[in-house]
C-alpha cells in the first residue's frame, strides 16, 4: 500500500489514543470522547484514496447520533470532468436488494405475505412452479440466497430501458431451475430477488417500481432515487460514468439496464442514501413493524456458524469480532455498500469504479485502529492429512444447463494446496498467500487473520465435495459456498490437457495431405505407393467434419470465453450460427464411424492409416462428449 496509506493509519490511531486514554479497556471510536474527530478521519482517509487515485469519484454519507455527514470527491465523468456531488446519481447494483426486502417484510407487516409459505399460491397465475422435489421454495430462501437456483446470466440486461421485459414475462423466459433443495447453501440469486420482486407486484397489485416509490422512496424524502438509469444519461451531468482501472489509468465502461430490477437497479444520490441509511439505523417505524427490524436485523441463514450468512436482505459481518450489518453492490465500473454498526453508525459510500482497493484501504484502516481483533487463534487440531483437501474449488453459482456453467469455471476458481510437510492449507486471496491450519474436522482458520475460515464438507464416502468461505469485496464480507471440480472439469484440465484432444483430431489433416501429395506425384509416377490409399470418400468427409469442428470452436466455445460480458444482453447471432453447426457435427462423426468401420472391414489403406483414422475418430467423439457436457450441443 502506498505511503498515505501508513501515514493516515498512524494518524488515526495516534487521534484515538490523545483522545482517550483508556483505549485498549473502550476500543470504540464512537465514545463520547472521540465524536468529534470521526467525522474527520472519515474525510482524511476518503480523501488519500482519491489523492492516490483509487477511484475516479466517490460519495458517501456518514450518519450518528442524528448526524448525517457527506464526502464528495473526484469526478463523476472524467471526460467533461464534472464534480461529484451529493446530488450525483449512480447506479448501486445490489444494494437496491435492501428495497426488495423491506417491501416483502411491509407486506408480512400487513399480514399479506408468510415468509414460510410455498411461494406457489402468490404466483399461481404464472404458470410456474418452483420446488425441487417435494422441497417448495419460500420467501425465506428467496431473501437468504439459500433456495439453490441456478443461476442467471446469458439474457440477464437489456439493451436500453425500452427493451426491459416485464418482470412476469422475464421469471417465464429465464428460469432456470433448481439444482438443490432450498436451505441446503448460500448461493447468491438475482433470479431469486425477481421472484421476490414479482410476488410483490401480484400481492399489492401494481408494478414494482410504483410500490417501491410510494412506499419507502416517497416515505424517506429519497426525491432523487429511481430503480433504472434513463436512456441517454451518458451526456447528462447529473450521472456518475462507470470506470474501470487499467495500467494508463480510468476506462470508461458501460452499465446496461436490467430486467431483474428488484434484484439491484437502484439508482440515487449520497444525500438520499444518506436519508436510507439514517432510516435503518433508528429502525424507522415508518418502514417496518419492530418484529421485522428484528428479522431484517438477525441472521437468519448461513453455511457454517463461524462464517457470516445472511439476514433479510442484509449480509452478517463480523469485523475484528465486532457484529455488523452490510449490503455490497458491484456492477462493471461501479461498487457501493452500506455498512451499519448498529447502535453506533451508519455509512453509506459509492465509487464509480470496480476496483476494490479502496474499500479495503478503508474499512481495514478504520476498524483495525478502532476495533482491534478479539477473534483469538483456536487450539490447533492434528490432522491425519490435508491432502483430500487440496485441489480445484469454483463457485456453485452458476448456471448448469447453459453454456455458461464452463465460463464459471474461470471466473470464480479457488485453488487450495496442502502443505505436506505440515497439517496446513495454503490458499492466495486478497493479493497474497495465507495459511490455514486445521482447528476441528474440515475446519481451518487463517494463521494471520484469524476471523477467517476455510470449512470443507465430505459426502458419505469421505471425499470433500464443498467448501464455505467469506470473501472480501470492497474491505466487507460476504458469504460464497464453492464445488469440488473433478480432474475433467477444472480449469487446469482445460487449459493445460484438453487442447490434446482437438490436436490429435486436427492431425488427420496430414493424412490427407500425404493423399494429396501422393495422387500429386502419381502424375508422373503411375502406382505410387501402390494400393494402400484410404478411399476419397473417406478425406471429402473428414475435411468437411474438421472444418465445421473449427468453426464451431472459435464461433461456440471460443468466442464464449472471449466475449462472455457480450452474453449478457443474450445469444449473439455468430453463437447462434455455432450452435446450429454443433448438431451438424453429430451425423457426420457417425458417418465418419461408419465409414471407417467399413474400411477395417475392407481392409482399405495401410495398418497404420487405420489405427491413426481410428484415433482420430475417437478424439472426435471425446470432443462431442465435451460439447455435450458443456451445454454446446
Amino acid at each position: 500500500m502506498r505511503t498515505g496509506f501508513f501515514s493516515n493509519y498512524l494518524f488515526l490511531i495516534l487521534l484515538l489514543l490523545l483522545c482517550n486514554k483508556s483505549y485498549g479497556q473502550q476500543p470504540n471510536i464512537f465514545q463520547d470522547s472521540i465524536n468529534n474527530i470521526i467525522y474527520s478521519v472519515v474525510d482524511s482517509l476518503i480523501k488519500e484514496g482519491h489523492q492516490n487515485e483509487m477511484f475516479p469519484g466517490v460519495s458517501a454519507a456518514l450518519f450518528k447520533k442524528d448526524s448525517t455527514q457527506y464526502y464528495n470527491y473526484g469526478y463523476a465523468k472524467i471526460e467533461s470532468q464534472v464534480a461529484v456531488s451529493k446530488q450525483t446519481k449512480f447506479q448501486l447494483g445490489s444494494v437496491g436488494k435492501l428495497m426488495t426486502a423491506i417491501a416483502v417484510l411491509q407486506l408480512v407487516d400487513n399480514g399479506k405475505l408468510n415468509l414460510n409459505a410455498d411461494i406457489s399460491e402468490y404466483i399461481r397465475d404464472i404458470g410456474l412452479e418452483f420446488k425441487y422435489k417435494d422441497n417448495p421454495v419460500t420467501l425465506h430462501c428467496l431473501l437468504t440466497h439459500s433456495c439453490g437456483f441456478n443461476d442467471v446470466n446469458i439474457g440477464y440486461m437489456a439493451r436500453d430501458v425500452k427493451n426491459i421485459l416485464p418482470l412476469e414475462e422475464y421469471v417465464k423466459q429465464s428460469n432456470p431451475g433448481l439444482f438443490q433443495p432450498p436451505g441446503t447453501d448460500i448461493n447468491y440469486s438475482n433470479f431469486s430477488y425477481a421472484i421476490a420482486g414479482l410476488i410483490i407486484e401480484k400481492v399489492a397489485k401494481t408494478k414494482f417500481e410504483v410500490y417501491v416509490s410510494e412506499n419507502i422512496f416517497q416515505l424517506l424524502g429519497m426525491n432523487n432515487t429511481s430503480l433504472y438509469f434513463p436512456t441517454g444519461y451518458e451526456s447528462n451531468d447529473n450521472y456518475a460514468g462507470s470506470y474501470r482501472k487499467t495500467s494508463n489509468g480510468f476506462v470508461e465502461v458501460q452499465i446496461y439496464p436490467r430486467h431483474a430490477i428488484p434484484a439491484g437497479s437502484l439508482v440515487s444520490t449520497a444525500e438520499d442514501m444518506g436519508n436510507f441509511v439514517k432510516a435503518l439505523f433508528n429502525q424507522d417505524s415508518k418502514l417496518l413493524s419492530a418484529d421485522s427490524w428484528n428479522l431484517f436485523y438477525t441472521q437468519q441463514f448461513t453455511n457454517h456458524s463461524l462464517l457470516n450468512g445472511y439476514s433479510y436482505g442484509l449480509e452478517h459481518q463480523n469485523i475484528n469480532g465486532v457484529e455488523a450489518w452490510a449490503k455490497v453492490g458491484g456492477l462493471p465500473g461501479v461498487l457501493s455498500n452500506i455498512l451499519i454498526v448498529p447502535g453506533e453508525f451508519a455509512f453509506f459510500s459509492v465509487v464509480n469504479t470496480s476496483d476494490d482497493r479502496f474499500g479495503e484501504y478503508f474499512f481495514k484502516t478504520i476498524f483495525d485502529a478502532t476495533y482491534p481483533n478479539t477473534i483469538a487463534p483456536k487450539k490447533m487440531k492434528k490432522e491425519l492429512s490435508t491432502k483430500k483437501y487440496a485441489g480445484e474449488y469454483r463457485s456453485m453459482r452458476y448456471n448448469r444447463n447453459t453454456e455458461e456453467n464452463i465460463v464459471s469455471l474461470f471466473r470464480d476458481n479457488f485453488r487450495v494446496w496442502s502443505n505436506l510437510d505440515s497439517d496446513t492449507l495454503r490458499v492466495f486471496h486478497n493479493g497474497k498467500f495465507h495459511s490455514y491450519v486445521p482447528i476441528d474436522d474440515g475446519i481451518f482458520q487463517n494463521v494471520e487473520l484469524s476471523y477467517e475460515y476455510l470449512i470443507f464438507k465430505e459426502d458419505g464416502n469421505g471425499n470433500v465435495v464443498t467448501m464455505y468461505r467469506n470473501i472480501n469485496i470492497g474491505g466487507l464480507s460476504v458469504p460464497i459456498s464453492y464445488e469440488k471440480t473433478k480432474w475433467y472439469n477444472s480449469p487446469n484440465f482445460i487449459n493445460e490437457y484438453y487442447g490434446f484432444i482437438p490436436l490429435t483430431t486436427f492431425s488427420g489433416l496430414l493424412l490427407t495431405l500425404a493423399r494429396l501429395f501422393i495422387g500429386l506425384v502419381r502424375i508422373w509416377k503411375k502406382g505410387f505407393f501402390g494400393k494402400r490409399l484410404l478411399p476419397l470418400r473417406f478425406h471429402i468427409l473428414f475435411i468437411t467434419t474438421i472444418i465445421l469442428v473449427i468453426l464451431h470452436t472459435f464461433m461456440g466455445p471460443f468466442y464464449l470465453l472471449k466475449n462472455a460480458l457480450e452474453f449478457l444482453l443474450g445469444y449473439p447471432l455468430v453463437f447462434k450460427t455455432a450452435s446450429f453447426i454443433g448438431y451438424l457435427l453429430i451425423p457426420l462423426t457417425i458417418g465418419l464411424g461408419v465409414l471407417i468401420w467399413n474400411i477395417w472391414k475392407d481392409r482399405l489403406g495401410s495398418l497404420f492409416s487405420r489405427f491413426y483414422i481410428t484415433i482420430v475418430e475417437a478424439s472426435l467423439l471425446i470432443h462431442l462428449a465435451f460439447l455435450f457436457y458443456w451445454n454446446f450441443l
